[in-house]
């Protein structure tokens, strides 16, 4: 069995350079259409992502800054404070900061990125 997350943003191959920057997304390939067919593949944590590029006519709609995604993505860092200084320098908006659960023995952070998707880092407690 595989998972394969797909997310729909404005722009996929604006979108590529992006999450490369953000989380340093292996880019599997970036197709070079006309802009509503355009998509990319890329892994991000060891998971397969395709990025689509928005496209109403076929009921691809990418959320937006005042209607974010209802639904988020969950990724394990080693460096939370270094991945939320990333965030921050790309232009994400940090949702809930550097927030420590010693109960769960785990520190996590909330941010939405530039396209409306919702991630939330985490990372084990020493």
């Amino acid at each position: 069995m595989k998972l394969e997350i797909n997310m729909v943003v404005k722009d996929a191959r604006e979108a590529a350079d992006f999450y490369n920057n953000l989380f340093g997304a292996e880019i599997l390939s970036k197709t070079d259409l006309d802009k509503p067919l355009n998509e990319t593949r890329m892994v991000v944590g060891g998971t397969e992502i395709r990025v689509i590029t928005e496209n109403k006519e076929f009921g691809l709609v990418a959320p937006s800054e005042n209607v974010p995604s209802s639904m988020w993505v969950n990724l394990f860092v080693d460096d939370i404070n270094k991945q939320c200084k990333v965030a921050e320098d790309s232009g994400c908006v940090i949702i809930s900061p550097v927030t420590e659960f010693p109960e769960s023995n785990a520190i996590n952070a909330v941010f939405r990125d530039k396209y409306g998707h919702i991630w939330v880092v985490n990372q084990k407690m020493n």
